[in-house]
């Protein structure tokens, strides 16, 4: 096996390989298998796929009940409903009824503040100045008799 290879397989090689000159197909051969064992791999972290590593969860199997864990019958499952139903509309019915007391006495303390603003008002009053009645405002538009009127009058104090 002590082949040698031509020149122009050399020149086909040489576009794709390092090729050793004057070398026969084995040495070759011998040299392709040593780069090969000798290029780096990617580390396993960064490959999409490894057989060492396992890409999925391990599937859960299907649930089992135990002896221990009885399965209740018709009648206390709904008791149990009726009874959960039960405590969500008494925990409703009281939210609702802290909810009118709050309004209640937010009422009561406005009602109380009205009361006082009153009162005090009400002291105050003696020594507030009164309102005079304003004289109504003549329109400002005269008749046209009165406006020839006033323009003659104008005219003689000229």
């Amino acid at each position: 096996m002590s082949e040698q290879l031509d020149a122009d397989d050399f020149d086909e090689l040489d576009a794709f390989f390092t090729v050793f000159a004057g070398s026969s197909i084995e040495d070759v051969t011998y040299a392709k298998v040593f780069w090969s064992s000798v290029t780096l791999q990617p580390p396993l972290e960064s490959r999409l796929v490894s057989a060492s590593i396992s890409q999925r969860l391990k599937v859960a199997g299907d649930p089992q009940p135990s002896l221990e864990q009885s399965t209740p019958n018709k009648a206390e499952e709904e008791d149990l409903l009726e009874t959960a139903h039960r405590r969500q509309r008494a925990a409703e019915k009281q939210k609702y009824l802290e909810m009118a007391k709050k309004r209640q006495d937010i009422m009561a303390l406005l009602k109380k503040q009205r009361e006082d603003r009153i009162k005090k008002e009400m002291v105050s009053r003696p020594y507030k100045p009164r309102k005079r009645d304003k004289p109504e405002r003549s329109d400002s538009r005269s008749p046209p008799e009165q406006s020839r009127q006033d323009a003659e009058e104008v005219r003689r104090l000229i």
